[in-house]
């Protein structure tokens, strides 16, 4: 089943909400409101790569500007861990907030796709 850019939309929202709330008062009170920042997602241990494109959504969610530069695919085998997945330049505020959730995604679908890969190479 493919889900749709909407559908994607609405999910990270109410992620959000779930996760942030009104919003994260620790980086509102303590980064300075144009700040900037990069980041890098690594994984640390070896597994298939899932739910880029969630993480992506919750950046852009938080920042329109943001920019996410994926250095895997969903799909792709990690086993020379840690390995990075993600770069990802924007608003410090934007990049603090969303990444408890973007990891959140990005672990929760790379541990479906990894267990996943094991059934089908154990078939």
């Amino acid at each position: 089943m493919d889900v749709t850019e909407t559908q994607l939309e609405r999910f990270v929202r109410e992620a959000l909400a779930e996760d942030v709330g009104s919003g994260d008062v620790t980086s509102d009170g303590v980064v300075a409101q144009d700040a900037t920042a990069e980041a890098v997602i690594l994984v640390k241990r070896p597994g298939v790569v899932c739910g880029l494109e969630a993480a992506r959504a919750v950046f852009q969610t938080l920042d329109p500007g943001i920019r996410f530069e994926p250095l895997a695919a969903d799909g792709d085998r990690i086993e020379d861990v840690p390995a990075e997945v993600v770069r990802v330049q924007g608003t410090a505020r934007a990049l603090l907030t969303g990444e408890r959730t973007a990891l959140n995604l990005l672990g929760r679908l790379s541990g479906i796709a990894t267990l996943t890969r094991r059934y089908v190479d154990a078939i």
